[in-house]
């Protein structure tokens, strides 16, 4: 080879996810794709006119994960507000909000998020009597880890102006609300934030993805948030690729402007109209066929009509716009999918990738109309280690012939399901959902860990339209991959998450290293 490289690893352990060329132990980076990759002797010709050279000491690789479902450029910003994701009960997470107060002006909007009761000993949910104790001079907004559910205190009621007979504003046993705000649409809007705040978010999100080996993401955003991840690309600050996935309030928009999914730069693609037809089983407001453990009368909310949804999925197809749905519960997936069914010309589903987000609740027989459709499942296997284990939150919230039948990750994939996996933040870290999806005890969940990773880098690439440029590693595609300290196919599925992410690398640059090289 007479070709120049930017950038050389050797004596490595490369999982590449390529059926042509499985494994490898060398690569070598130009102008951020992969020039070659093969062994040593391979590569050897390159290595003396390389830019940097790395050897990885017989290290784990694996092409960069692609998380297909995030809130990362939200994430980041709310990195500078107040953390209650370590709380550890009710009474924890009041002085976790008090000790924040120094920091604020008097009137300022304390921010707060993460909270999750299903790991408290009282298991119900922050109250504005509970907030009250924390001030009343501050209006305080404490989200929980799900996003579904607002807590505020008397201040942030009357700041948020939001009608007292609107769905979801939970009330006490005298009328009045009680702090509690179940998917009320736009409220996150209510809090504002700077240009600089939300940008400084995106750079800080991106770190927090490269760490944890993150060179993908696909984020489902607010409004306006294109301009500012493109300047931060106009920055050279932009270090994870990011497929963004707009509300449904901007497809018209999208339509006007004449764009579709798929378009874009290397960095930042735009991605699917995200759509909202149910809440969260933490909320206990996605949308069921039975009533909730406990709660009588109460199957969760469908946030619009079968007859909506419908007309939404045609005019996107119409106008070559992938869908990305939200639906939950077993109630919402039956609607999403019978709407699917009944388009007169269905052709365009595959092609145009149109998913499913969460899927829970899916049954086999679900499972298998979407395969037929061509749907994706973009699903979040680290939900089963964090909820559906023993003790969790699906326990809390349904009956337990409910609660065997969710995540059916086995069974998608046994009846041909093209399935992406993703984190939705809860928690971030492909190496915890690969963990989660390869150990739980209900056979109907567990898969094998090179389908699990299959998931987490070429499906999750594939279902995003990145699936030419990256979630493999292959002759002309981005050199975008990590360095395990671990190999995650031959370790003990019970210690994958606690493999270490030493190196992540996206179009050939180090954009992380734990390594000191």
């Amino acid at each position: 080879m007479e070709l120049e490289s930017d950038l050389v690893v050797f004596n490595g352990n490369i999982i590449t996810m390529d059926p042509h060329n499985p494994k490898a132990t060398a690569l070598a980076v130009k102008s951020y794709k992969i020039l070659a990759i093969g062994d040593d002797d391979f590569i050897a010709d390159l290595v003396p006119s390389a830019g940097r050279v790395i050897d990885l000491g017989g290290k784990t690789v694996i092409p960069g994960f692609v998380d297909a479902h995030t809130h990362f450029t939200g994430d980041g910003y709310k990195s500078n507000h107040v953390h209650l994701h370590d709380a550890t009960s009710l009474e924890d997470a009041i002085q976790i909000l008090k000790d924040s107060l120094p920091v604020y002006k008097d009137g300022d909007w304390v921010i707060a998020f993460g909270w999750d009761e299903s790991q408290w000993p009282k298991k119900r949910y922050l109250t504005a009597r509970d907030l009250d104790k924390v001030s009343k001079t501050h209006p305080i907004f404490a989200t929980r880890i799900d996003g579904h559910l607002v807590s505020t205190n008397t201040l942030g009621i009357e700041m948020l102006k939001i009608p007292v007979d609107q769905e979801g504003v939970v009330k006490d046993k005298k009328g009045n609300p009680n702090g509690v705000l179940k998917d009320i649409e736009g409220i996150h809007g209510k809090i504002p934030k700077s240009d600089e705040e939300i940008q400084q978010g995106i750079i800080a999100g991106n770190k927090i993805a490269n760490e944890l080996g993150i060179t993908t993401i696909v984020d489902n955003a607010a409004a306006g948030t294109l301009r500012h991840l493109r300047e931060v690309e106009r920055q050279d600050k932009l270090t994870v690729r990011t497929v963004l996935n707009p509300p449904i309030e901007q497809m018209n928009d999208m339509i006007r402007l004449g764009l579709s999914s798929g378009m874009g730069s290397p960095m930042v693609r735009i991605g699917g109209v995200k759509i909202f037809t149910d809440g969260s089983i933490g909320a206990s407001t996605a949308y069921l066929s039975r009533d909730y453990k406990g709660q009588k009368g109460n199957k969760g909310m469908l946030l619009m009509s079968k007859k909506e949804y419908s007309k939404i999925i045609k005019k996107a197809i119409k106008n070559n716009i992938q869908t990305v749905t939200h639906a939950i519960g077993d109630a919402a997936i039956e609607m999403v999918i019978s709407a699917f069914e009944e388009l007169k010309d269905k052709s365009m589903i595959r092609e145009q990738k149109h998913r499913i987000e969460h899927a829970e609740m899916i049954n086999e027989w679900q499972i298998r109309r979407a395969v037929s459709l061509g749907l994706i499942l973009s699903m979040q296997p680290n939900f089963v280690g964090k909820w559906q284990l023993d003790g969790g939150l699906y326990e809390t919230r349904l009956d337990d012939e409910i609660v065997r039948g969710m995540n059916m990750l086995r069974v998608a994939l046994d009846n041909g399901a093209r399935l992406a996996f993703g984190s939705d933040g809860m928690p971030y870290g492909p190496l915890y959902g690969i963990w989660s999806a390869t150990t739980h005890p209900n056979d109907r969940v567990r898969i094998t860990v090179d389908e699990a990773l299959r998931c987490y880098t070429l499906e999750a690439a594939y279902a995003s339209y990145m699936d030419r440029t990256v979630g493999s590693l292959a002759v002309g595609k981005r050199a975008d991959f990590v360095v395990l300290s671990d190999d995650v196919l031959t370790i003990h599925p019970d210690k994958i998450k606690d493999i270490k992410v030493e190196m992540t690398i996206v179009g050939g640059t180090v954009e992380y290293t734990g390594l000191g090289t």
